[in-house]
């Protein structure tokens, strides 16, 4: 019974997420919640599987160039992020310190798709009250090669997709539901007080998507991790 109503609650959650939102992402599927499978276990790696997946260390994040964490507060950093958009867009581009401090605590997996180069990152908002996007507060994309020169289908080989998972009803529950989509599948899980999905484009077996969902880790600590080195440090 736990297991069906937690499926109904990510699909609906999933379901609000869709729409024009996911126009700052792209390829990511609006039939998430008509996706013809679920299932809220992991399934057993195949024996000789190649996943094909490597650390996320090393690659290009695109939006590290950007800080604005040295703002008073998180509140000052969500509005100052909000003001580079423009306030005129959903998606703003946001680098990897300003996400972890937008979102307290979000993590974001390890492992990626062994052909990804570059990753983007954003904050997404709720052009209406200014204020972060409660169904879907930050968004990742996973390129292969430089984001946005190739269309995403070639290109863009999985997002991640994280919104606040603020109702008593998701307390303890981090059991992972898989959804067949348009062009791929999508997984989806609480952890943390977030609500994490993830598309994995054809291509990507659903054993990797499932290994790579279950190397979440803070990206606050990622971000210290794979900074620079000062010269001479």
């Amino acid at each position: 019974m736990l297991k069906r109503s937690v499926i109904s609650i990510l699909v609906a959650l999933a379901a609000a997420g869709c729409g024009d939102i996911l126009e700052g992402v792209g390829g990511m599927s609006s039939q998430f919640a008509r996706g013809d499978e679920t299932t809220t276990s992991r399934p057993p790696e195949k024996p000789g599987v190649d996943l094909r997946l490597a650390p996320i260390t090393g690659l290009t994040w695109i939006n590290d160039g950007l800080d604005l964490t040295g703002s008073a507060s998180r509140e000052v950093l969500i509005r100052d992020v909000w003001n580079r958009g423009g306030g005129s867009v959903s998606f703003v581009q946001a680098g990897r310190r300003e996400v972890a401090m937008a979102l307290p605590g979000v993590g974001i997996p390890t492992l990626v798709p062994a052909a990804v180069t570059h990753v983007s990152s954003q904050l997404v908002y709720d052009p209406q009250t200014a204020s972060l996007s409660a169904a879907t507060s930050a968004a990742f994309g996973y390129w292969v090669g430089e984001p946005y020169v190739l269309p995403r289908s070639e290109a863009q080989l999985m997002v991640l997709r994280v919104g606040l998972a603020s109702s008593e009803e998701f307390g303890g529950i981090n059991e992972v539901a898989v959804f067949n989509v348009e062009g791929g599948r999508e997984l989806a899980w609480v952890e943390g007080g977030y609500i994490y999905q993830l598309f994995c484009r054809t291509g990507v077996v659903e054993e990797a998507c499932l290994a790579i969902a279950g190397t979440l880790q803070p990206l606050a600590l990622l971000a210290m991790l794979d900074a620079p080195q000062p010269p001479g440090g």
